[in-house]
């Protein structure tokens, strides 16, 4: 049930309420549609929502309110936006009697808005999170790292200190947290609030929330005349709020199921596997390699710098390969770093921006190694420096559009193939999940010789052994899900250009095996 709130002063222009709902649009957070001009009310759940506070909260206005807006936003969204600068009218005009709390409205995958809104947290962590906050909302079309970077020259942030929080996912969890909350609440649309709990979906003009302050204000006033203290009115609203979700209407229903239709494809729950007996055209040739390049036998890895797993095929698996077969197998690199290790991102880029120098193997190997510090961007520059490379064009390539777009690849890849941890292997094509005992892949690779050296005697020149045992291979256009067509948003692949988004997936997970 909803009523119609009207401007408290009929002096106050009769302005409309947004669109009250938002659907998934491209590569960002679609937000609600322009005010309809003909609507001069504001649409309010009469239901109140127990929503906790907490003693961290970053909010605006007095410490002992009488009305308190819990407000979850997202950086991309100008709606969002437009709602904070209501909100800091509201505050300029309420004072004490209003408190406005920030909230992460962030979507699970979409990398844009969850780096934005890391960043500012950790320059809260500086003492400066509303400087970032207004900041963000100033600039919101580009959040890539250079950008961050200079948002916190701006404000006056320790910038290395702010960069290495972003690389090792310092602040993570309190954006998860948020987004545990707003999912606890049923939320899905953005901007939302709750009003000493009553919920207030999308944007709203000044007017709207007069109505609603004015009213929530008596309420409150109403309270301490019967006793309750102004410092207990919160909780006091709080005392007689349902638990529970606001998502149970049917306009909310449908837009939640739209949303979901449009991630389905890119969840890595969802996508389907690798077939062990199948033989893939997985492409090769990449620059992170060893090996010979006219092997007859190609091993492609895909790798996550965090996954433990990755650190024993590391030590144990691909030693024995090159030492086994030095001259006939090729080992290639390919990067899927996983949504559960934050800092895995960032360091395949500093990988890829390694081998840009010719360093790929060198910086790979000290990535897996056990005296290497945080995987944060001082770490990364430091190794750069002991390897001998150039730190500041090491510094440049790492931001660039041309390394980012090298990883979304990998990860495009992966997800084509159906690859859900790490590590993945293929040989010659055909795949094996996890790091399995070197055996595993000793045979297989002797099998793969052992036709390689029948196609030899047959007169096949070396060079086209490869090609020759890849004959009948499915190709990209037969991989498991071969209908991606862009690459998901988990691996933070660019930080000028962020791809089209993932929602809500189930953990990746690291595949080794017992």
């Amino acid at each position: 049930m909803t009523i119609s709130l009207e401007p408290a002063s009929a002096g106050l222009p009769r302005l409309a309420c947004a669109g009250l709902l938002f659907a998934l649009l491209g590569p960002l957070v679609a937000c609600p549609a322009k005010p309809d001009q003909h609507q001069a009310a504001v649409d309010i759940d009469l239901r109140r929502f127990v929503v906790q506070t907490g003693e961290n909260d970053y909010a605006l206005g007095g410490d002992q309110p009488l009305v308190t807006i819990i407000l979850w936003t997202d950086y991309a969204c100008a709606p969002c936006g437009r709602s904070w600068q209501v909100m800091k009218h509201l505050v300029e005009d309420y004072g004490d009697d209003l408190r406005v709390v920030y909230r992460a409205g962030t979507v699970p995958g979409f990398q844009h808005g969850e780096r934005a809104a890391e960043a500012a947290f950790a320059a809260g962590g500086q003492g400066k999170f509303w400087d970032m906050h207004w900041r963000l909302f100033e600039y919101p079309d580009d959040f890539s790292r250079p950008i961050l970077r200079k948002h916190a020259e701006a404000i006056g942030l320790d910038v290395p200190q702010f960069m290495d929080d972003l690389d090792t996912g310092r602040y993570s969890s309190p954006r998860v947290r948020d987004r545990r909350q707003a999912a606890a609440l049923g939320l899905s649309p953005l901007p939302a609030a709750f009003a000493n709990g009553l919920f207030v979906l999308g944007f709203k003009d000044e007017a709207g929330w007069h109505a609603l302050i004015d009213r929530e204000i008596a309420s409150a006033r109403k309270m301490m005349q019967d006793g309750i203290k102004r410092a207990d009115v919160y909780e006091e609203f709080m005392r007689t709020a349902k638990r529970g979700r606001v998502d149970d209407n049917d306009e909310a229903k449908r837009l939640q199921a739209q949303r979901g239709a449009a991630a389905e494809a890119a969840d890595p729950a969802r996508l389907d596997g690798p077939d062990s007996k199948a033989r893939y055209a997985v492409p090769t040739g990449a620059v992170a390699g060893f090996g010979p390049a006219d092997a007859p036998v190609v091993v492609v890895e895909f790798v996550d710098y965090q996954c433990p797993y990755c650190r024993k095929a590391h030590d144990e698996v691909l030693p024995a390969l090159r030492e086994r077969y030095p001259n006939d197998v090729r080992v290639e690199i390919r990067h899927l770093p996983l949504e559960i290790h934050p800092a895995a991102a960032a360091a395949a880029r500093a990988a890829i921006t390694a081998g840009e120098q010719g360093k790929f193997g060198e910086f790979h190997a000290r990535l897996f190694a056990d005296d290497i510090g945080g995987l944060g961007f001082s770490t990364f520059v430091q190794e750069a420096e002991k390897l001998g490379l150039d730190v500041e064009r090491f510094k440049r390539d790492f931001q660039t559009r041309e390394v980012g777009d090298k990883l979304a690849s990998d990860v495009l890849l992966a997800r084509r193939l159906g690859i859900q941890g790490t590590p993945g292997f293929f040989v010659n094509g055909r795949y094996i999940d996890g790091a399995r005992s070197a055996a595993t892949y000793t045979d297989m690779v002797d099998e793969e010789l052992a036709r390689a050296k029948q196609l030899e005697a047959e007169g096949t020149p070396r060079s086209e052994l490869y090609a020759a045992l890849m004959q009948g291979a499915l190709t990209p256009d037969q991989f498991p899900n071969a209908h991606l067509a862009v690459a998901p948003h988990d691996a933070a692949p660019s930080p000028e250009q962020d791809p089209t988004p993932r929602q809500d997936p189930a953990p990746a997970n690291d595949a080794g095996q017992p």
